[in-house]
C-alpha cells in the first residue's frame, strides 16, 4: 500500500508536501539529513496504532519525533513515516491529593511547569531545556540539577501509555506489564511509542536562593560537591567547566588556544518567604576558590534559567551550528581523572560558544534499567557540548568520538540522547547484562524492526 493511503487511516493530519517533510529532515545534532515520505501527527493514540500496524503489513520504517533534540538521527527516517508527537499535547488531569499528573506525551515540559504553577505544583525533575517533550526525555531518561534527589524523569513515571512496535496499545506499570514499562523508559523508542505518561509531582515553595562559587580545584569542587548532597543541604546542583584563555601552544604541526579550567558551582535552596535559608549554615565548611554571588527569585524563573544562554546562543550562531555533543556518565574517582586528562587537550575555542557540563549525582537515586550507568554510589556526568560550524565537523567528530572511547575505558556510559557512534561491540558493552534483554524486548515488541531502525545493532 502506498505512503499516501495513511490519509485514510487516521484522524490526524498527514503531511507529504516537500515543505512539511523537509522540515523533519534533521534534527538539533543537524549532522544528518534524512527525508520521510511521510509525516503524520496523530490526533490520538489509536492513530499511533493504525500507523504502526500500517508499517509492519507493509515494509516502512517509523520514527517518533518530538521537538528533535537528538543529534545522532534517532528522530529521522529516509522514505519511512514521521510520529510528530507535538500534537499529543494536552495535560489531562492532575490529582492534587495523590501529587500525580497524567499527560499526553508530546507535552513540551514548559507547559507542564505552566499549567501545574496555579495549583502549587511541580513536577520533581526537569531537565535544563525545558522546551522538550516528556516522551522524548522519558525515552533516554531525563537528567536535571534535583537528579541526585529524586532521580531521573523516567524514575517519577508511575504509568505509561504506550503503543509497541506491532501496533498494540497497553499500558504498563512497575507491576502490569512491567516490562514493557521498563523498555520504554530510557528505551529510546526502541520497543514502543510512549502516548501517555502519569508521573509524580510536589509541591513548591515560591522562591529559591542561588549561591554562586567558582573552583579552580577539580578535587575541591568534587569534595564539596559530596558533602552538600550528603548532607541533603541544597535542592538544586549545578555547575560545569570554563577557560581562562592563555593564548596559543603548539601541538603537533598547528597552533591551539589552551587554558586554564574553573568550575562554576551554584548551590540553589528553595524557601518560603518568611523562613529564608541561613546563608552561613548554607555555605559552611565549603573550599571554593571565590563566592561570587547569592541571589533570590522565584521559583519557576528558576526553572527558566537557561532561557537567556539560549537566547544569546541563537544570535551568535551556535545554535545553527552543528551539535556533537558527547554526554557520559561516570564513576567518581575515575571520572575525575578522565575530566581532568580530557580538559588538559582541550581547545576552548573548538567549543564554538557551546559549554562543557558537569553532574554530580549520587548513583543510587536511579533504578531505571536501561538508565545504563555506573555501579557506583556516587557518579559524575561530564559533557562536552559545542556548536561547529560544517567545514570543522569531521575533525570535531573525530576527537569526540575519541573522548568516548575513553570515558567507556574509563568506566563511564554514554548517556544516549548525543552523538552516538556504536558499533555491535559498543552496543553490547554499553547494555552489559541488560544485553539479552534489550534484545528480548526487541524481538517481543517490535519483531519487524519498524520502530528507529539502525539506531541499534541487535542480534539477528
Amino acid at each position: 500500500m502506498n505512503i499516501t493511503q495513511l490519509t485514510t487511516l487516521v484522524r490526524g493530519e498527514v503531511i507529504t508536501d516537500e515543505a512539511g517533510l523537509e522540515a523533519r529532515s534533521s534534527d538539533f545534532g543537524r549532522m544528518i539529513h534524512r527525508k520521510p515520505g511521510a509525516v503524520v501527527r496523530p490526533a490520538d493514540t489509536a492513530d499511533v496504532a493504525a500507523v504502526l500496524k500500517f508499517a509492519n503489513e507493509n515494509g516502512y520504517a517509523v520514527a517518533t519525533r518530538g521537538e528533535a533534540h537528538s543529534q545522532t538521527g534517532q528522530s529521522l527516517t529516509e522514505g519511512g513515516i514521521v510520529l510528530d508527537l507535538t500534537s499529543l499535547n494536552n495535560v489531562l488531569s492532575v490529582d492534587r491529593e495523590g501529587l500525580t499528573v497524567t499527560c499526553q506525551s508530546g507535552v513540551v515540559w514548559r507547559s507542564l511547569v505552566d499549567h501545574l504553577k496555579p495549583m502549587g505544583l511541580i513536577p520533581r525533575v526537569l531537565t535544563n531545556n525545558l522546551g522538550v517533550t516528556v516522551g522524548g526525555t522519558l525515552s533516554v531518561a531525563g537528567l536535571g540539577v534535583a537528579s541526585f534527589k529524586y532521580g531521573t524523569q523516567g524514575d517519577n513515571a508511575i504509568e505509561l501509555e504506550v503503543v509497541t512496535g506491532k501496533g498494540d496499545i497497553i499500558v504498563c506499570s512497575a507491576t502490569e506489564n512491567a516490562d514493557l514499562f521498563n523498555g520504554a523508559r530510557s528505551g529510546l523508542g526502541q520497543f514502543a511509542v510512549i502516548t501517555r505518561a502519569t508521573m509524580n509531582v510536589r509541591p513548591y515553595k515560591p522562591m529559591v536562593r542561588r549561591y554562586f562559587f567558582l573552583y579552580d580545584d577539580l578535587d575541591k569542587f568534587m569534595a564539596d560537591a559530596r558533602m552538600l548532597m550528603d548532607t541533603d543541604r541544597c535542592d538544586f546542583l549545578e555547575s560545569w567547566c570554563v577557560a581562562a584563555p592563555m593564548g596559543f601552544r603548539t601541538v603537533g604541526d598547528e597552533k591551539q588556544t589552551f587554558g586554564e579550567w574553573f568550575f562554576p558551582l551554584h548551590l540553589t535552596v528553595e524557601f518560603d518567604p518568611s523562613a529564608p535559608p541561613n546563608d552561613d549554615e548554607v555555605i559552611k565548611g565549603l573550599s571554593y576558590y571565590r563566592f561570587t554571588h547569592v541571589e533570590d527569585e522565584p521559583i519557576h524563573d528558576f526553572a527558566n534559567r537557561l532561557e537567556p544562554l539560549f537566547v544569546l546562543w541563537k544570535l551568535a550562531g551556535y545554535w545553527a551550528n552543528k551539535h556533537p555533543w558527547m554526554e557520559t556518565v561516570l564513576p567518581w574517582d575515575s571520572g575525575k581523572e578522565y575530566i581532568r586528562n580530557v580538559l588538559a587537550i582541550l581547545p576552548p575555542a573548538s567549543l564554538g560558544g557551546g559549554h562543557i557540563l558537569l553532574w554530580p549525582c549520587k548513583g543510587t537515586t536511579s533504578h531505571v534499567p536501561l538508565f545504563m550507568r555506573p555501579k557506583d554510589d556516587w557518579v559524575i556526568g561530564f559533557g562536552i557540548l559545542p556548536g561547529v560550524p560544517k567545514e570543522r565537523i569531521d575533525l570535531a567528530v573525530e576527537r569526540l568520538n575519541l573522548a568516548s572511547d575513553i570515558s567507556e575505558m574509563a568506566g563511564g556510559k554514554r548517556y544516549l540522547s548525543g552523538m552516538i557512534k556504536f558499533d555491535k561491540e559498543k552496543w553490547v558493552a554499553h547494555f552489559g547484562e541488560m544485553w539479552p534483554e534489550v534484545n528480548r524486548l526487541k524481538k517481543t515488541y517490535d519483531p519487524k524492526r519498524v520502530l528507529n531502525p539502525g539506531f541499534i545493532i541487535y542480534e539477528e
